[in-house]
């Protein structure tokens, strides 16, 4: 078991789960999902042809002017492959094309999570994207996780709401 991470959707952050003056204890491949997604994850200097076609433009240009944060985590200084993704770079995307939004979405969820295949610990992931019916804003997915021995995957359900669409 691994410590339990309340996700709160309006403030767009995790905390984590105290019960009866004790840390909380759930399942560790939904904390790892969690941690991997949710944290800030360093942003590329140049952003590749999907992100500008969304409007994620690099740090410090015209549009970012005095924005050189990068975000990340100072822990990946000198780590090979960094951890959390760049679900923070869509706060301000263009909504030009609402599937290119959530066809992003989907990529970077599956750059945030490469690792889990990686390292052997699932065999193989399924994202779905979609917007949600009850806030423009708002986009949620599923991650499906099979784990090399299970015969049915896990399954984590998510939204990620912002501004700027």
């Amino acid at each position: 078991m691994d410590i339990a991470i309340n996700w709160n959707v309006l403030e767009a952050r995790g905390e984590w789960a105290i019960v009866s003056g004790d840390l909380a204890l759930d399942n560790p491949l939904r904390s790892a999902v969690m941690i991997s997604l949710f944290t800030d994850r360093t942003a590329p200097e140049q952003p590749s042809a999907s992100d500008r076609q969304v409007g994620i433009t690099p740090p410090g240009n015209a549009a970012n002017s005095g924005r050189q944060d990068r975000r990340g985590w100072w822990g990946d200084a000198g780590a090979d492959v960094p951890i959390g993704s760049r679900i923070w770079q869509l706060r301000r995307a263009i909504k030009v094309g609402e599937k290119a939004i959530l066809l992003e979405l989907e990529q970077i969820i599956r750059e945030a999570l490469q690792w889990l295949i990686d390292d052997g610990v699932v065999s193989s992931i399924d994202v779905a994207t979609a917007w949600s019916v009850m806030n423009v804003s708002t986009a949620e997915f599923s991650v499906s996780l099979w784990e090399p021995t299970a015969a049915q995957p896990q399954t984590f359900l998510f939204s990620w709401t912002w501004e700027g669409l």
